[in-house]
């Protein structure tokens, strides 16, 4: 007979295959920046920003803290390492004050991660209020973390286009966020459910977004096509033309 449990573990063995998918995401993003040897216009923020959200929920998975909870270090643990590897490239291919800002980040984030797990083990003295401190922490950088992309889906509306907002990602969001959700309502644990949960609207809305905005997109890309293709016809007519002149006063 399957258990609960196993189905709790299977659908989060799931989860770390998404949650993954997410991580990796970026990668086209820091190949380009190796490649350029820069990081032009791009934000270590975001980066920073989910190393922090990672390195809170490893503290919360922590046996000391919330036993029984492999699956959440796994995957967050992984994907520490990743965003670890996102800065240390985003540093490398940084200079001057671009640079020191990411620094500064990063050691404010170690500091402040440290503070709070030593807090956490020295003075609350049960798994309880361990997880409670620490569960309220991540809950509030993981909703921030799933509702990023409300930028994303504001400039879709604005722009009646979702060239911008991947489908793929999308999917990707929602099904983590809904392995993540079931994974933390068969044992019930509310400071996993909350930020999921929320993930699943946000990705569920970006989907409604992509489904109204599709047609216009096309529309936007083909007209787009045209104009360029106008323009090309242009500069062909004004070469020739200029070809010709010269070739009329060098006959001349």
């Amino acid at each position: 007979m399957v258990t609960a449990d196993t189905i709790r573990t299977a659908i989060g063995v799931i989860g770390n295959g998404t949650a993954l998918v997410l991580f990796l995401s970026p990668v086209p993003t820091f190949y380009r920046i190796w490649k350029k040897g820069s990081v032009e216009q791009y934000s270590a923020i975001p980066y920073v920003a989910t190393l922090l959200n990672c390195m809170m929920w490893v503290l919360y998975g922590l046996p000391v803290v919330h036993p029984h909870s492999m699956l959440v270090i796994t995957i967050n643990g992984t994907g520490m390492a990743i965003q670890l590897t996102y800065v240390t490239l985003f540093l490398l291919y940084s200079a001057g004050a671009a640079r020191r800002k990411v620094l500064l980040l990063l050691a404010a984030e170690v500091a402040f991660v440290g503070a709070v797990a030593a807090m956490v083990l020295t003075l609350a003295h049960s798994h309880e209020r361990r997880s409670m401190v620490v569960g309220v922490l991540c809950v509030l950088f993981g909703t921030g973390m799933y509702a990023a992309p409300l930028a994303v889906m504001k400039m879709v509306i604005q722009t009646k286009s979702v060239e911008y907002m991947p489908l793929f990602l999308s999917l990707a969001s929602l099904v983590n966020g809904i392995c993540w959700t079931a994974y933390a309502l068969i044992k019930f644990d509310l400071y996993i459910t909350i930020p999921n949960g929320l993930g699943v609207l946000f990705a569920v809305a970006q989907l409604v977004l992509y489904a109204i905005y599709y047609k216009s997109t096309q529309q936007i890309i083909e007209a787009r096509k045209r104009k360029a293709d106008q323009v090309a016809m242009t500069e062909v007519v004004v070469d020739a033309a200029r070809a010709g002149s010269n070739t009329n006063t060098a006959g001349y």
